[in-house]
C-alpha cells in the first residue's frame, strides 16, 4: 500500500514512518516539499505520486497562534485541507483528516461527546477544524475523518515532539521549575503509540467520522500527579505540580469524546491512567530519589 502523509515532519508522522517504513511505501511530505495552501502544487504533488491513501496531519495546531492569526490559520486549517481532498478525489485516492476533540470546546453540555453530538466551537482552531470536516465531506465519498484527542509521549531522536502532558511534566521536574495545572479541564489524553498500533485497523474501518483515543474522567492537574507517581516521584510532585483553580473556575472545560463507535468495530484503547503508565514504562522514566 502507498500512503503519503502530510505534516510529514510532525509528531504523528516521523512516528507513523518509523512503526511502518517496512509494511508500506510511505513518503513523508512536509512544508519543504508541499505547500498544502497552493492549489495547484497540492494536486500535481498527488497525482504524480498516485497513492491509495492520504494522510492528512499538516495543520497549525497552536491555538494561540490561530487566535492571534485567524486568516492563516483558515489558510492553512480549511484552504489546505480542501486542497488535498480535492487531490485526493482528482487521483481517486483515498483520505484520512486528523481533526481534534477541540471542535467541542464551546459545546455546553458535558462530555463525553458521541459523533451524534452536535459540535460548538468557540476558538479559531476548532472552528476551522470544524469547517474543514465539512467542506472536504462534500468532495470526497472515501474519507475518514478521525477526531483525536490530547496525543502524548516522549522526545526521540529526530522526531519532533509537541506540548504534552507527560513531556511537559517531565520537563517541570528535571528543570526544578513549577508550572500550574488547570483542575477545570477534562480532555482524553493518547499515547501516541497505542494510535499508531490501532492504525492499520482504522484503515478497515467503514468511512465516516470516528472518535480516537484514551478516555479520561480526571482533571488535567490530576493526570500530572499522575504522571509523577508512575515515575515514582510523587513526594516531591507537588512541590512543582501546583493547583490552577482559576482557569475555566465559570465553566469547566470539558473535551472529553466517548470511542463507544470504535469500541463496536473492536478497536479499543485503553483508558489514559493506564496509557500513561504504559507509556513510562515503554521509555523507562521511573526514578528513584
Amino acid at each position: 500500500m502507498k500512503i503519503v502523509i502530510t505534516g510529514g515532519q510532525g509528531f504523528f508522522a516521523t512516528r507513523f514512518y518509523e512503526q511502518y517504513k517496512d509494511k508500506y511505501n510511505i513518503t513523508l511530505l512536509g512544508r519543504k516539499e508541499l505547500d498544502i495552501t497552493n492549489r495547484e502544487e497540492v494536486l500535481k504533488k498527488i497525482d504524480n505520486i498516485r497513492p491509495d491513501i492520504v494522510i492528512h496531519t499538516a495543520a497549525i495546531a497552536d491555538t494561540g497562534l490561530c487566535e492571534d492569526n485567524p486568516e492563516e490559520s483558515y489558510r492553512v486549517n480549511v484552504t489546505g485541507t480542501v486542497n488535498v481532498a480535492e487531490a485526493c478525489k482528482e487521483s481517486l485516492c483515498k483520505m484520512v483528516f486528523l481533526s481534534t476533540e477541540q471542535i467541542f470546546n464551546g459545546n455546553e453540555e458535558s462530555g463525553p461527546y458521541t459523533e451524534e453530538t452536535i459540535p460548538n466551537p468557540n476558538t479559531v482552531y476548532g472552528k476551522h477544524k470544524l469547517q474543514a470536516e465539512k467542506e472536504i465531506s462534500k468532495i470526497i465519498d472515501r474519507l475518514w475523518i478521525i477526531r483525536l484527542t490530547w496525543l502524548f509521549g516522549f522526545p526521540e531522536y529526530k522526531k519532533k515532539v509537541n506540548a504534552n502532558i507527560v513531556w511537559n511534566v517531565t520537563s517541570v521536574l528535571l528543570k526544578n521549575e513549577k508550572r500550574y495545572f488547570p483542575t477545570n479541564e477534562y480532555r482524553g489524553m493518547t499515547y501516541v503509540y497505542e494510535l499508531l498500533d490501532n492504525f492499520p485497523r482504522i484503515l478497515e474501518l467503514p468511512y465516516g467520522i470516528y472518535h480516537t483515543g484514551s478516555e479520561n474522567n480526571l482533571s488535567t492537574y490530576d493526570i500530572a500527579l499522575e504522571v509523577c507517581r508512575n515515575m515514582k516521584l510523587e513526594e516531591v510532585a507537588k512541590q512543582y505540580i501546583l493547583k490552577d483553580e482559576e482557569k475555566y473556575k465559570h465553566k469547566a472545560r470539558d473535551i472529553r469524546i466517548s470511542n463507544g463507535k470504535l469500541s463496536k468495530q473492536g478497536i479499543i484503547f485503553s483508558d489514559t491512567l493506564q496509557s500513561i503508565k504504559k507509556s513510562i514504562e515503554d521509555f523507562n522514566y521511573n526514578f528513584k530519589l
